[in-house]
């Protein structure tokens, strides 16, 4: 019996020891994550984006920041898409889209929420999450996305960014699409509980963040195929050449550019052919256009300016293809009453070659001479008017 008792006391005691360390963890967890939004926020503003190193893990702790802390009578808009909008291979936060308008709209707000890597579900997220807070919406529609949109059987990329911003996509969604992966979306049991009880806790909701700021990754397991990754190479005496993302396509060596010029042919290759009654990046974008209806949102979209010299140059794709697929998009925007702007169309580029990273993504001084040219088009729609 006392034996029954000890091993009871001994219980209490090792629960009470782990409570009382889960609780000075999750302290611990909270005041790594505020000092993380401190210094986004601080970056942000000052920037006009979110860090460029992984703002995957930054652009919620910007979102929850901005959700807490409205702009009272500005007008603000919102900049959504994929990393053209982010500014990847942009140095300068002011020569992205997002900081030409501003530069221009001194009495407005323009927020940067391009999503580097994002498909339309995750930037469906972000602007759920953020529809309240905006007047108006700039949408970019980038070619390479459609194209993965279709292919892809998962429909995220980033799972724990579209949890974090509360705004998950339902499994119902791929009712209509047998070819999608159910699995990468989670049940809507795991959703009730993750917005009830688990995303109320940092160590859970932020434990990208907390594991970036420990390992510089989102996640250990991250880590360690970087250093498995890493290791190989260095057994196999392979050194890895970086070129900065701001660094123009005709500054690199054949090497880099032949690395380039062979994933952009592999993102434009259609799995098979595009079918707009069964495409669901079409579909996603349906839903994006029925939520700024829903919310009485103004807003208009455009197509994200590609180098079509070098695209013909070097044949990564057929201009046939991209004149059904994204004549489609701009059919369904129209289609419900928002100006849709096409910059492909055209028999020159919009932005000189020169001035390109690879085919669709812009170094500073092309991305500032689109912002210009952005501006200029959209006071048509009344976005950019005084």
């Amino acid at each position: 019996m006392r034996k029954l008792v000890l091993n009871k006391t001994v219980s209490v005691m090792l629960i009470s020891f782990a409570l009382v360390g889960l609780l000075g963890l999750s302290i611990e967890a909270d005041q790594v994550v505020d000092q993380m939004r401190q210094e986004v926020v601080t970056h942000a503003e000052k920037e006009l984006r979110v860090p460029t190193y992984d703002a995957i893990v930054f652009t919620p702790l910007w979102v929850e920041y901005l959700k807490e802390h409205p702009n009272d009578g500005t007008k603000v808009i919102g900049m959504f898409g994929p990393s053209t909008v982010f500014g990847t291979t942009v140095k300068k936060g002011e020569n992205t889209s997002a900081g030409v308008l501003q530069a221009h709209l001194k009495d407005s707000r323009v927020i940067n929420l391009g999503i580097s890597g994002g498909r339309f579900t995750e930037t469906y997220a972000l602007l759920a999450s953020m529809i309240d807070e905006i007047d108006f919406v700039v949408y970019e529609i980038n070619y390479g996305i459609v194209v993965v949109s279709d292919n892809e059987p998962d429909v995220v990329v980033y799972p724990s960014l579209v949890e974090k911003l509360g705004q998950p996509i339902p499994r119902s969604w791929l009712v209509d699409f047998p070819d999608r992966n159910r699995e990468s979306l989670p049940s809507n049991a795991h959703n009730w509980v993750t917005s009830h009880f688990l995303n109320k806790w940092a160590l859970y909701h932020d434990r990208d963040a907390i594991s970036y700021r420990l390992f510089m990754t989102r996640t250990p397991i991250e880590k360690i195929r970087q250093e498995v990754h890493k290791n190989e190479n260095e057994r196999k005496g392979i050194e890895e050449s970086y070129t900065p993302m701001y660094t123009a396509y005709d500054k690199m060596n054949d090497a880099q550019q032949e690395g380039i010029d062979k994933h952009y042919a592999e993102l434009y290759r259609w799995s098979k052919p595009f079918d707009q009654d069964h495409s669901f990046g079409l579909f996603m974008i349906e839903k994006t256009l029925e939520l700024l209806q829903e919310h009485h949102k103004k807003a208009v979209f455009y197509s994200a300016p590609l180098d079509k010299e070098h695209i013909a140059n070097k044949k990564l794709f057929n201009w046939s293809e991209y004149t059904e697929a994204m004549g489609a998009y701009q059919k369904l925007v129209e289609s419900r009453g928002y100006p849709y702007i096409e910059f492909n169309q055209e028999e020159n580029n919009t932005i000189p070659h020169e001035y390109y990273r690879d085919s669709a993504h812009l170094i500073d001084k092309g991305n500032n001479m689109f912002g210009e040219i952005l501006y200029m088009r959209m006071k048509d729609y009344g976005i950019t008017a005084p």
